[in-house]
């Protein structure tokens, strides 16, 4: 038998799902159809030598889709989600890389403009979902990005501590760069200032205060708006 391989956009898609889900369950992943495949019309098969529904102008030997396994063991991240995403970029037109996908007992289609309808197929794919590719070589070759990374996810407390530390400092550091720089501060922490280093910090002091604080102030709202997620 011919080296077959995955059409690119789909293993595109497969990379960055391992991306954002790197331990995730791979046991009901597929590509390639089993002996049942063969037997009938699948995306599954080789296109050059399986029977196929469509044929595509190279003469590679290309599968169109891809089985990708539903348990994502992230906190907040399912296939659902990614299903959603992915439907919602197709639909918007945004996404024109795929012909169907199937999750769930449900199918949403190009030809069907991405409406959702019930599937009562053999496989009701509960444990995986199916994406389908266009065989149109523009688009089952593109590698661009599905952004997966754009997958609304809440926030871990491990995130939430993360996060908190790394504005506090770049706040800190901000800070220290507009006392040592903007009015050319070079004295030691703990040395007395020349006077006139001394003057020029207290001439800027009361709006650099005003202005120091406002910014924390928007910081803090920033920092218990995203803890609150």
């Amino acid at each position: 038998m011919a080296t077959w391989i995955l059409v690119p956009c789909l293993g595109q898609l497969r990379t960055e799902l391992n991306r954002i889900a790197p331990g995730r369950d791979t046991s009901s992943d597929g590509t390639i159809g089993d002996v049942a495949h063969q037997s009938r019309s699948s995306d599954h098969n080789d296109d050059e030598v399986g029977n196929v529904p469509i044929r595509d102008a190279d003469s590679k030997h290309e599968v169109h889709a891809v089985d990708l396994d539903a348990d994502l063991r992230e906190s907040d991240l399912t296939m659902e989600k990614v299903v959603q995403h992915v439907v919602a970029r197709c639909r918007s037109g945004a996404e024109k890389r795929l012909r169907y996908v199937i999750y769930n007992r449900r199918i949403w289609e190009a030809s069907n403009n991405w409406r959702q309808r019930s599937y009562s197929g053999d496989n009701a794919h509960t444990q995986h979902a199916h994406f389908s590719s266009s065989y149109e070589t523009r688009y089952e070759a593109s590698t661009a990005s599905w952004h997966l990374e754009d997958i609304p996810v809440a926030l871990t407390e491990a995130d939430k501590k993360w996060l908190a530390a790394q504005i506090d400092k770049a706040a800190t550091t901000a800070a220290e760069r507009v006392w040592k720089t903007k009015w050319n501060i070079n004295f030691e922490p703990g040395s007395t200032p020349y006077m006139a280093e001394a003057g020029n910090i207290l001439a800027h002091v009361p709006g650099e205060h005003a202005r120091g604080e406002a910014l924390l102030n928007e910081i803090k709202t920033d920092v218990e708006k995203l803890l609150a997620e």
